[in-house]
């Protein structure tokens, strides 16, 4: 709760901010925050006692007592009281490498403090009244941050960079963040590699508030390696009825991102999707068949194993469906995950004699238990017989 008694130190505080120019307000702010970075390191060094290192049990009682610093930051935001704000988030952010390395942070408490102060950050970037001169002090501080590689290793080295692009509002500070952006290369290490695409995706940001419609699609394109844009390549084709561009982005997709099977699902839903809409049912037929036998177990409903096994029997004719189950039974008999897939195909055609043969070689409680009613009536005795071996055997 917020003190609403009348505070002197806090009124001479506003007095001393009303009378200081855009430099000595600059000023102001880094001896200020220095004050504030002390305090959550006597915190740590309370915290931590003769070990040097807080341990898991004392990670709650550290997060409070930070937090309590944090909470005047939030008590100056009520108050529009901004350069006391940043004041405090300074401080407190610049001790956030020392809070995360301070301690067994099983419990997440020490990671949550620094959560809470870039939420507070934004919450202050949001701010539409915010002093002109205060949103550049801020927007330098946040890009140096980010240049530093301050927190980098840490999500929140990418907060600095959000921080900066909500303040970037002049072709300058726009240039200096996409600057910043360049610098992040690709390398043969993986994580260099996802941090170059998590700045295209930033550079994205800024281009959609400086560029225009024909520069921000030409990026788009140029970077289309970037799976979230060729996504949005794709929805934009999609909703423009380019089926076409749909399925020439979706396909390439595929060979882009071959050994990423994630992404190759996505790829293939979004030309499965075009099939479906213009009609192509051999193109159809060979996806939903390729969903039936890849495609999760859990996950969206419309791409579930039981709903591409009802597509491939409505595409397929009548007079071809039982040769096409036997090819089917066959590429699930070789696949990881296969058991489930042809247990399902046995369930739909009512074939029981297989069911039962699997059941045989495989026998468990699970299986069993499982077992459509129809099996159990037409297997009573044997099913019987093989359950109580398999409950002798997990004994």
């Amino acid at each position: 709760m917020i003190n609403t008694m009348a505070n002197p130190k806090k009124d001479n505080v506003e007095l001393l901010l009303s009378k200081l120019d855009k430099n000595q307000l600059a000023d102001f702010i880094s001896k200020d925050s220095q004050t504030y970075t002390s305090r959550v390191e006597d915190l740590i060094e309370d915290y931590a006692g003769r070990h040097g290192y807080i341990h898991y049990r004392a990670t709650f009682d550290f997060n409070r007592a930070v937090c309590r610093i944090l909470d005047e930051a939030a008590a100056a935001m009520a108050n529009q009281q901004w350069e006391v704000a940043a004041a405090v988030l300074t401080g407190v952010s610049a001790a956030g490498e020392e809070i995360l390395n301070s301690g067994d942070d099983s419990a997440g408490e020490l990671g949550a403090i620094v959560a809470e102060c870039f939420h507070l950050w934004h919450r202050l970037c949001d701010v539409g009244s915010l002093p002109e001169h205060l949103k550049s002090e801020i927007f330098e501080l946040a890009l140096t941050h980010f240049n530093e590689e301050y927190l980098k290793g840490w999500d929140w080295w990418w907060d600095w960079m959000e921080i900066a692009i909500s303040l970037a509002d002049t072709p300058e500070k726009q240039n200096l963040a996409l600057e910043a952006l360049d610098a992040i290369k690709p390398d043969n290490d993986w994580i260099a590699e996802q941090n170059a695409q998590t700045a295209k995706k930033y550079k994205l940001e800024l281009m959609l508030r400086r560029g225009t419609a024909d520069e921000q699609r030409k990026f788009l394109y140029d970077n289309v390696d970037n799976p979230d844009f060729r996504k949005r390549l794709i929805q934009t084709a999609w909703d423009n009825a380019d089926y076409q561009e749909v399925l020439q982005l979706a396909k390439e997709g595929v060979d882009h991102d071959a050994e990423l099977a994630d992404l190759v699902s996505d790829w293939h839903k979004w030309e499965y999707q075009v099939y479906r809409r213009i009609g192509d049912n051999d193109n159809s037929l060979r996806l939903a068949r390729y969903f039936f036998l890849n495609g999760g177990l859990w996950g969206e409903k419309e791409y579930s194993m039981e709903a591409m096994y009802s597509t491939l029997k409505a595409l397929v004719a009548d007079s071809e469906w039982s040769k096409y189950v036997d090819t089917l039974i066959s590429e699930a008999e070789g696949i990881r995950d296969g058991s489930i897939r042809l247990l399902h195909i046995f369930t739909e055609e009512q074939m029981w004699d297989k069911y039962m043969a699997y059941i045989r070689n495989n026998p468990s409680t699970y299986l069993i238990d499982d077992t459509p009613q129809e099996l159990k009536e037409l297997y009573k005795e044997e099913i019987a017989r093989l359950y109580a071996l398999a409950v002798r055997d997990f004994f």
